[in-house]
């Protein structure tokens, strides 16, 4: 059950663009939107009771924001509770969503990497990669999409008990949206299932793989329909991000919610670089839930795929025999013997 979200605001209508998805969620499971601005505390070598008053008046100025925002969507009819805390963002938001119990974050992102993103990209980022919590992470655009709908959800697996760590809160949120899981599963394509190798147009291995992720999938979306779910399954041959992205736009999804590792640096889980390459660069609003704690598999003692996946599954390439072919003889006059003359004079001008 999702009964608080919290709203990272900051003043600007970038931000703002989360609240309509939050409302929508908020009037289906009856949660209650909490409303939440952090702000920076100036950096005081000496305070003279200026940094003071300029604080005092931020503050105030912070307070009179969320209570517009407030009033707008309890008109709604939405429960709203609304809160300014002084300290560095992505610490703030992650410290009051522990601290109030939220169910869920829900804030914008630009979507951009290096120098070229928006400060509220890298406090999503940061709160993605700290934060236990289920973010909804909506990309700022110029022009938002209205009205907002959340009847389609793009579940993207990989076999792993990783990403079936989302499929638990997916399917509650699912089934008190009354929406739809679109299960999706990419395979990588023979190239880079085998780089520098030869390798036939048409792979045996990589159709056996594609078989066994629809039975996978098929097994997922049986055991959804049982919980009173509606799901339909798809199997993609390509690179896993740009795959999902395509597959969301075709299937015409609402939402994308896929699961991460939450990692920064190279400790990070490959289905978290996956996760982290959406987020960026989906149109989508995208629901993401950090997998920190999956117990391993009891038999085999660790996570690996339930289903042979490329990239995953060690499978060697066909078995391609070489002749070996004697070099043609060359006919022509025997070579003259005659001085050496080494290489080392260099160069002789003509």
């Amino acid at each position: 059950m999702i009964n608080r979200i919290l709203v990272a605001l900051d003043g600007s209508e970038l931000a703002e663009q989360a609240l309509p998805y939050a409302s929508a969620l908020a009037s289906v499971t009856g949660a209650e939107l909490f409303l939440v601005t952090a702000m920076v505390p100036h950096d005081r070598w000496i305070d003279d009771g200026v940094v003071g008053r300029w604080e005092q008046e931020e503050e105030a100025a912070a307070t009179r924001y969320l209570d517009v925002m407030r009033d707008r969507l309890r008109e709604k009819g939405a429960a709203v509770r609304t809160k300014v805390v002084w300290g560095r963002a992505p610490v703030v938001i992650s410290a009051v969503a522990e601290e109030e119990a939220a169910d869920m974050i829900a804030l914008t992102t630009h979507g951009r990497s290096g120098i070229a993103r928006w400060v509220m990209g890298s406090v999503a980022d940061k709160v993605l990669h700290t934060s236990p919590k289920p973010l909804l992470l909506v990309r700022a655009q110029e022009e938002p999409p209205t009205p907002v709908g959340l009847g389609r959800i793009l579940v993207p697996l990989d076999g792993s008990a990783m990403s079936e760590s989302a499929l638990p809160f997916v399917e509650r949120l699912a089934r008190q949206l009354r929406a739809k899981l679109l299960l999706e599963q990419v395979i990588l394509p023979a190239a880079a299932l085998y780089a520098g190798e030869f390798i036939p147009s048409t792979m045996p291995v990589l159709e056996e793989i594609e078989a066994g992720a629809k039975e996978y999938l098929r097994r997922i979306a049986k055991d959804a329909k049982r919980a009173g779910l509606t799901a339909e399954i798809s199997v993609d041959v390509g690179y896993a991000a740009e795959t999902i992205l395509e597959a969301a736009k075709l299937r015409k999804a609402d939402l994308i919610a896929l699961s991460t590792h939450g990692r920064t640096g190279p400790g990070r889980w490959i289905m978290g670089s996956v996760a982290d390459a959406v987020v960026r660069h989906a149109e989508l609003p995208c629901l993401v839930l950090p997998a920190r704690t999956v117990a391993p598999d009891s038999e085999k003692g660790d996570v690996t795929a339930a289903v042979p996946m490329a990239g995953q599954a060690v499978v060697p390439p066909p078995a391609i025999v070489e002749v070996p072919v004697e070099p043609a003889r060359k006919s022509g006059p025997a070579p003259v013997k005659g001085r050496h003359r080494p290489e080392s004079i260099g160069r002789q001008s003509r």
